[in-house]
């Protein structure tokens, strides 16, 4: 049996013929398919494009695929989701079940392989997601930029021009963040960097880069950087701990909570104040990274729908094939 895993984001979309044991036999990545950010048309040929590209790779393959998971970014509510489906029946067969479900399901399943646990994707964006024994799900955060994300890379960036200009206006005391800014945009004073926000293509992106500022910062023992850093992540500590608290009976197993998005290529560095916050609130977690890709855990969604039992040798075929 073939199934197709489907990994959807905003920049780009990645798609994987495998079988029931994990053998992959074609892959294709074309563009992205948000639908809220990159519109129906566009999200539309992207999917021909990937489900072309894959037939083309294994067309005997192709015939066989049974069922189609697809986890798209911006499939988070009914409407979309149906929008998404009827794009993708209309390029395969009518007897191949097609499943559009939320992006963070297949996050998850990148780290826990089918299991229970919880996903918390922090780029510049944030949202924790989980799912338990009983498949129920809980979600906080993801809301975007404007009133959630705490914890993303937008928010430590925001808080580190936020804690700059308020020491340059001697509210607070003096912080290496304002000459470590004005040094990244190449000005002579602080306030010269405020067109370069504001006029930027994509001032969210931006402000999200500057994370690496901070975390340089705290590197050299800045105060007010490592109370940013405290900040943000307390707050993924306790999104963390609430969706423990909604989906799980806390035992003596730790629960599996994988840690996705690039602000985690600096876990060094947040791992106290996250781990701290959730000691605090009584839960016990075991973090992990993902051990395959993203879209890897689609063809893991997958195959959990076709009723497959995900065994031992899953992983590894998966990882060798891939």
């Amino acid at each position: 049996m073939y199934v197709i895993g489907i990994d959807g984001g905003g920049t780009k979309t990645t798609g994987i013929i495998a079988t029931y044991k994990g053998e992959v036999v074609a892959k294709a990545t074309v563009g992205g398919t948000n639908i809220n950010s990159t519109g129906k048309k566009a999200v539309q040929a992207e999917l021909v494009k990937l489900v072309t590209n894959l037939k083309e790779s294994a067309p005997d393959d192709f015939k066989q695929v049974k069922r189609v998971f697809a986890g798209m970014a911006g499939a988070g509510n009914t409407s979309n989701q149906e929008a998404l489906k009827i794009m993708l029946l209309s390029l395969f067969p009518s007897g191949v079940n097609i499943t559009i479900d939320h992006d963070a399901i297949t996050a998850l399943y990148s780290g826990t392989i089918g299991r229970p646990g919880i996903v918390q994707i922090a780029g510049t964006g944030a949202i924790t997601y989980g799912v338990n024994q009983i498949f129920e799900r809980a979600r906080v955060g993801g809301w975007g930029h404007l009133f959630g994300d705490q914890g993303s890379g937008y928010a430590i960036g925001r808080d580190a021009l936020e804690e700059a200009f308020k020491a340059r206006d001697g509210i607070t005391k003096p912080t290496l963040l304002c000459e470590l800014l004005t040094k990244h945009f190449g000005k002579d004073e602080l306030p010269d960097i405020i067109p370069n926000i504001y006029q930027s293509e994509n001032p969210k992106k931006l402000i999200s880069s500057l994370t690496m500022l901070v975390m340089e910062a705290v590197q050299q023992d800045d105060i007010t950087a490592k109370k940013i850093i405290q900040k943000n992540g307390a707050e993924l500590g306790i999104a963390i701990s609430t969706v423990v608290s909604q989906l799980f009976t806390q035992g003596d197993k730790a629960i599996s909570v994988v840690l996705v998005g690039g602000l985690f290529s600096r876990y060094d560095i947040l791992k106290e104040s996250i781990g701290q916050t959730i000691k605090e609130k009584g839960v016990r977690v075991e973090m992990i990274f993902p051990k395959i890709l993203p879209a890897g855990g689609a063809v893991v969604a997958a195959l959990l729908e076709e009723k497959v039992d995900i065994d031992e040798f899953f992983l590894e075929t998966f990882n060798r094939t891939n």
